[in-house]
């Protein structure tokens, strides 16, 4: 018995077989430590590289749309990141991010072996697969030149036209008609039209850089500036600028009329009635209103011949208020600083040099027409200049005459607001005029015109002043030279340039033709030319007009973004470039999606080294001319940059 009982409570061994049971737990869990965790670093591992070859292969596909080009990159960068090509599934699918895009899919699949798991499962293998999709950039994808519209004739070229387009794609959502005598050259070219392009065939028309034929791929190409924030912010202040109103007239009290004639005696009679003393000494009156620094006056008006200094001796606190209109029909007049309030407008004569101090002026429209015509504000018919920086409100605007030399302000701090003419026009520019506006880029400067700017006179020279937004309520005509100042133009109706003739000139801030650098021009087109070259355009570049240059900033919210066309579908009002408008420079996004982009009679666009001019319109029709084009789209788009992740 004693035996038994040793036998049944000896212990030794027990160890042995709780180890053995718990063996196969113990290897099972090394396993998962072991192997499935070596599982899930190479996971990682072919995750990184599958996003690298994903992003490579994108950016392969959109420098020339080939597929073979977009596999043997994706292969290429796995193997450098220690991947088995052959591991790879490379294929070009639709993004799931963005409608009608398309993006590049890779995956890598994968065995490794187990050992180890084994005690714990009958598979000899773990399989290991990673995926990654980047979409092809859209701005790339874009193309250099695109028409948007799947129902207008697409891009079409004729009269011997060539367009230049090195570095990217040129793209239609409907057909490409390139007849014998015309050229494209480009990376590449994609339409999305039932029939198949109509390409001469008898002529290299649509060649690379380096001569080779190009095989249009049809596909279709999403508008690339679609949903982009800086578009967008831009078009929406269109309602701000369509709810200006114009500055009101002065109010001010009656006052004395004064007029310096050659009559002394009664000169100086209505010079002491409005507290002052006039002095003669010929042929100049001198006006003193000695401390006082509010003095009310009625019309004053200069005969011929005589010079006047108008209380020139006041400081700038001194405010000056005219219930009665002012005129210099004499020869001199000057005027020192302060604030001007003119209830009737002020008007010069020919050959007569007028001045004033910096200052503010509040200026109200003229009972009679400007040299027979508008009822304005400022009548100006010789030399007249207005020293800054100078604030002007100017209830009725502008009119520069025939020859006439207007300065408005000096420095960078001025400001403008502008109301209408009679005829509904802000500014108004004769021919051989020269009309200075200094910059309004102060924190407090503003340039508002609610009326028309007519530059219409050919030979003038007109400056804009740089300013951070320049809102007009109203159309932007000129046939003379301009020089558009730094900043975004708002324009609630039309941009034209020879419109009605003209288009030669003078000299212009150092120019010869309309320049503008670093402008961006927002184009509301509810209004159209009715008649002439323009008729019915939104922008238009006509009469001659050579050398034109409009370069969209470099940076900002509005970084390449040129010009951009009405963005209402019902406003289908385009862009034309016609009558020799050549040799011109417009770098930036060019975007009118639902109006047609077109060039004829020996227009066209060139380039600068640095520049680009990227065309997007719901059609594209060119003849007898050549261009350049590039992708430069800008601004604040949704997206991300032209190729990015997406899975």
């Amino acid at each position: 018995m004693q035996r038994v009982h040793r036998l049944l409570t000896d212990e030794r061994g027990g160890v042995l077989i709780i180890g053995a049971l718990a063996l196969p737990l113990v290897i099972g869990v090394a396993s998962l430590v072991t192997e499935y965790g070596l599982a899930l670093v190479t996971k990682a591992q072919y995750q990184r590289v599958a996003d690298l070859a994903a992003y490579g292969g994108a950016l392969a596909y959109t420098r020339n749309q080939s597929e073979s080009d977009m596999r043997s990159a994706a292969g290429r960068l796995a193997v450098l990141n220690g991947v088995d090509a052959g591991k790879l599934t490379v294929a070009l699918v639709d993004s799931p991010r963005t409608s009608g895009a398309k993006a590049v899919s890779v995956t890598i699949n994968d065995t490794q072996p187990l050992f180890l798991a084994q005690v714990l499962s009958l598979n000899t293998d773990l399989e290991i697969a990673s995926a990654a999709m980047a979409e092809v950039g859209s701005a790339q994808q874009a193309g250099c030149m695109l028409a948007l519209s799947a129902t207008e004739s697409g891009i079409t070229l004729s009269g011997g036209t060539q367009v230049t387009s090195k570095s990217c794609v040129v793209a239609s959502n409907n057909n490409i008609t390139l007849p014998c005598g015309t050229k494209i050259t480009a990376i590449g070219a994609t339409y999305n039209s039932a029939a198949a392009p109509s390409i001469c065939q008898w002529q290299p028309t649509l060649v690379t850089p380096d001569g080779a034929n190009v095989t249009p791929v049809k596909t279709a190409t999403p508008d690339p500036l679609a949903g982009n924030k800086s578009v967008a912010n831009a078009v929406a202040r269109l309602k701000t600028v369509n709810a200006m109103t114009a500055p009101s007239a002065p109010a001010v009290p009656s006052g004395q009329d004064i007029e310096f004639a050659w009559d002394q005696n009664r000169t100086k009679a209505q010079a002491g009635a409005a507290g002052c003393t006039a002095t003669w000494a010929q042929p100049l009156w001198t006006l003193n209103c000695g401390s006082k620094t509010a003095l009310n006056f009625g019309t004053i008006t200069v005969g011929g011949g005589i010079n006047v200094a108008f209380n020139i001796q006041a400081g700038s606190g001194t405010t000056y208020n005219f219930s009665g209109p002012v005129s210099n029909t004499g020869s001199q007049m000057q005027f020192g600083p302060g604030t001007y309030n003119m209830a009737k407008g002020f008007t010069t004569g020919g050959g007569t040099t007028t001045t004033f101090g910096a200052g503010t002026f509040r200026i109200g429209r003229s009972d009679s027409g400007c040299n027979g015509g508008a009822r304005v504000s400022i009548c100006n018919t010789s030399t007249l200049t207005f020293s800054g920086p100078s604030t002007f409100e100017l209830a009725g605007g502008f009119m520069n005459t025939g020859g006439a030399t207007l300065t408005l302000g000096s420095g960078t701090t001025n400001s403008y607001r502008l109301g209408a003419a009679s005829n509904g026009e802000a500014i108004i520019i004769a021919g051989g005029s020269k009309t200075f506006m200094a910059d309004a880029t102060g924190a407090n400067s503003v340039f508002e015109a609610v009326g028309h700017i007519n530059g219409g006179g050919g030979g003038s020279c007109l400056v804009i002043p740089a300013a951070r937004q320049h809102d007009i309520d109203g159309n932007f005509l000129a046939s003379g030279n301009v020089y558009l100042g730094a900043g975004i133009y708002t324009i609630d109706g039309y941009f034209a340039l020879g419109a009605n003739g003209g288009g030669g000139g003078a000299s212009c801030n150092g120019t010869t033709s309309v320049t503008g650098n670093d402008v961006s021009l927002v184009i509301s087109g509810e209004q159209t030319p009715t008649s002439g070259s323009c008729s019915g355009y939104a922008f238009c570049i006509a009469a001659g007009y050579s050398g034109v240059r409009l370069v969209a900033p470099s940076s900002g919210a509005m970084a390449k973004l040129a010009v951009i066309g009405p963005q209402d579908a019902a406003r289908t009002a385009g862009a034309l470039f016609t009558e020799g408008g050549s040799k011109g420079v417009i770098s930036g996004a060019f975007y009118f999606p639902n109006g047609p982009l077109v060039m004829n009679g020996g227009a066209g666009t060139g380039g600068l080294s640095d520049a680009c001019f990227h065309p997007i319109a719901s059609r594209i029709t060119l003849s007898g001319g050549t261009s350049q084009v590039s992708e430069c789209i800008g601004g604040a788009a949704t997206g991300g940059g032209k190729v990015a992740i997406v899975q």
